[in-house]
């Protein structure tokens, strides 16, 4: 048995026994996201034996584009299931009932799109990479550790970094309520600059409770903020603002990656989820990719034919370098 729902408000307190650790599926972080967030969402619970084993969260998507990782705009109408923040975690929690919530899903009219998944097949659909995340494990007691285990070269680029950026000062938000205008205007620079565009957040979702930003100012002007978030042993950077016209200067996109890594460091977190774009930048502070996956499918059994065909075409391409960042010995 599947059923639906239109509100968060309606969900029943088992529902959070079946997110299996997922924090952004929870009853709290979707009732966040219903006033943080324009986008129409539903929730689905599906049932085995009384109780909550899958559930799922859609978002309707006029313009979705599908050739995002090819250069080229090839924009649907699509019902997405996924986490509407671009994060590394999938819109769906699943036990016994993966099969059952696909067959349902499969049925919806038009296009879905499934993101982030970990690597499983679902009958009906096509497969295909998408942007893999950038994790980092952390190793050291100190920040200062971190930086010795470095290679020579690596070591010496963070801490040119490090000194460009020393003018500006590190500031910590105590609260939502201190995000500003002008900091969620540096978000919008990262965005209107980002060649991967599947959604824009409101200024709303920046104030929520449950992050953590700091802010890198001059003169008390911001020049870039991080946005982060706990979840339980791992630190997640979720989204940032960068004030290009002084980025070269100040190295400001570099400064707050690592202050990111010193941070995560300092409150005792086993690893920092860095997120999917960058990636050049993330895996030279020594993260490794874990790949993740797409699913995608139509109602329209010649046009899901198409999509099978297509998938390979459309996928990702994940950055392929491997950097050579820390001594052997912090192998």
């Amino acid at each position: 048995m599947i059923v639906k729902y239109e509100r968060a408000a309606a969900l029943t307190p088992d529902w959070d026994n079946a997110v299996r650790g997922n924090f952004y599926l929870t009853r709290e972080f979707i009732s966040f996201m219903e006033n943080a967030d324009d986008n129409k969402k539903c929730y689905y619970a599906v049932y085995s034996d009384g109780k909550i084993d899958t559930v799922f969260e859609t978002v309707e998507q006029s313009e979705f584009n599908l050739g995002m990782f090819t250069g080229k705009r090839r924009k649907i109408k699509a019902t997405m299931i996924y986490v509407p923040l671009s994060v590394t975690r999938a819109g769906i929690s699943y036990g016994n009932c993966l099969a059952e919530a696909a067959d349902f899903i499969r049925k919806i009219p038009g296009y879905k799109v499934f993101l982030n998944l970990p690597d499983v097949k679902v009958k009906g659909f096509a497969k295909g990479y998408t942007c893999p995340k950038c994790i980092l494990e952390i190793k050291w007691k100190t920040f200062d550790e971190y930086l010795a285990a470095l290679r020579s070269n690596y070591r010496y680029r963070y801490k040119k970094a490090l000194a460009k950026s020393a003018p500006l000062k590190i500031r910590y938000l105590k609260s939502g309520d201190e995000f500003t205008a002008e900091m969620y205007a540096l978000y919008e620079q990262v965005y209107n600059k980002s060649h991967i565009k599947v959604e824009k957040l409101t200024d709303r979702f920046f104030r929520g409770k449950f992050f953590k930003i700091f802010v890198m100012e001059e003169n008390n002007v911001p020049r870039g903020f991080v946005q982060l978030i706990a979840i339980g042993d791992e630190l997640v950077f979720e989204f940032v603002g960068v004030d290009y016209s002084v980025n070269n200067k100040y190295d400001v996109y570099i400064s707050m990656l690592l202050e990111i890594v010193r941070y995560g460091i300092e409150n005792g977190f086993k690893t920092i989820d860095f997120g999917q774009t960058a990636d050049e930048a993330k895996l030279k502070l020594g993260c490794r990719h874990v790949p993740l996956y797409a699913l995608l499918g139509h109602s329209n059994p010649i046009i899901n034919f198409v999509c099978k065909l297509l998938a390979p075409k459309l996928q990702c391409k994940p950055f392929a370098h491997n950097f050579d960042v820390f001594k052997e010995e912090n192998l």
